[in-house]
């Protein structure tokens, strides 16, 4: 099929289309979309939507694909590269638009993602470490990557426009244990909302041990390669700040209530808490979002196992001893992809939990005080 800029399209497979802004090569194109914003997809996985064909009843209302001034300068602002990267010439060529195939649906968010150069040998040279913005707002971030018991050391921090990625740093292999221990803050910033998204704070710990299993890299859409993903938040379960008369009702400025929660953020786990030192997670997704109609199957596992990672080490970081977590029963596979990612933490202990409480759908993890 050949596509042209200005036609219309519809995508195969999901809901809506857009029109075509140009070709980026033999197999992808750019595509408009009604939430005010380019991406590139494959070719294969558009349908030309003529005037009177058949498919006109797929696209049969207008379609607002005016880009936000805010959007299209920051499109200008984008790295010339190659691939499914959609890029120009830009100052800051570590910035580059997301890699979507007809994902808009993709659950929005900010993400660390550790993939390697070579997708070829993963568990072996170099790894690419990119924070992605999935999200319609622009992202102030700053990384803070441990060094000592009780010191962090600033990294790096910048400005990510919506809806990209930004190339944090590639690291040797032997420089991976300086990146399993961090945390990361991020604002977020529109020029108008109805409503403003609290700062996000949100640590991160992993074993590397984990860099090492083949297993541990997943296919992750939005940068095209396979990668270790690790969900820092999910802007659907982001606090909104409430309106300035509500603030005053509290007595509590704007303000004060930040400074409390950069000096002491609350652990991730507490969510979840139970008893002293004990939580139950439950992993089913519906408990996890409120939506995920537009989610595949392999987004809502990677989803699941990720916000179980994230748990886990939550709870490791914070001294907890004991964590349930309820898979269900289903086909089995969540249980298995999450017996494979326990086998990654040295000295922790799980089991089948209680059945006279939860049936054969849930596993006990015991966390020993060293671990």
């Amino acid at each position: 099929m050949e596509l042209k800029p200005g036609d219309k399209v519809r995508f195969l497979n999901e809901m809506g289309g857009g029109i075509v802004t140009s070709i980026i090569s033999n197999t992808m194109a750019n595509v408009a979309i009604e939430e005010g914003f380019e991406v590139p997809v494959l070719i294969k996985e558009l349908l030309l939507i003529e005037p009177q064909g058949a498919a006109g009843r797929f696209f049969d209302r207008q379609v607002n694909v005016t880009l936000p001034d805010k959007v299209a300068s920051a499109r200008e602002k984008l790295p010339a590269a190659s691939g499914a990267t959609h890029t120009e010439s830009a100052e800051d060529d570590r910035v580059s638009w997301l890699y979507r195939q007809s994902g808009m649906k993709t659950v929005e968010g900010i993400h660390l993602a550790f993939a390697p150069r070579d997708q070829k040998w993963l568990i072996s040279g170099e790894l690419d470490i990119f924070l992605v913005n999935n999200t319609s707002y622009d992202a102030l971030y700053s990384i803070y990557l441990k060094e000592t018991e009780k010191d962090y050391a600033g990294f790096d921090y910048d400005v990510i426009p919506a809806y990209t990625k930004i190339l944090i740093e590639t690291i040797l292999r032997e420089d991976i244990e300086g990146w399993c221990d961090g945390v990361i803050q991020v604002i977020f910033n529109k020029s108008e909302v109805s409503q403003v998204l609290s700062p996000l704070h949100a640590a991160f710990k992993m074993k590397p041990v984990r860099f090492y299993k083949e297993t541990s890299y997943l296919d992750f859409p939005l940068i095209g390669q396979k990668a270790i993903m690790i969900n820092m938040g999910d802007i659907a379960g982001q606090v909104i700040i409430a309106a300035e008369e509500e603030l005053a009702k509290s007595g509590l400025d704007l303000a004060a209530q930040q400074k409390i929660m950069a000096v002491a953020p609350p652990a991730l786990i507490d969510l979840h808490k139970t008893s002293a030192r004990e939580a139950e997670v439950d992993l089913h997704i519906s408990s996890l979002r409120t939506d995920y109609s537009g989610m595949q199957n392999s987004e809502i596992l990677n989803f699941q196992l990720d916000y179980f990672t994230r748990m886990l080490e939550s709870a490791i970081a914070f001294n907890y001893i004991k964590v349930v977590f309820i898979h269900g029963i289903g086909n089995g596979t969540l249980k298995s992809a999450i017996k494979v990612k326990l086998a990654e933490y040295e000295g922790i202990e799980s089991r089948s939990a209680s059945f006279a409480s939860y049936g054969n759908g849930a596993i006990e993890v015991r966390i020993p005080k060293n671990t």
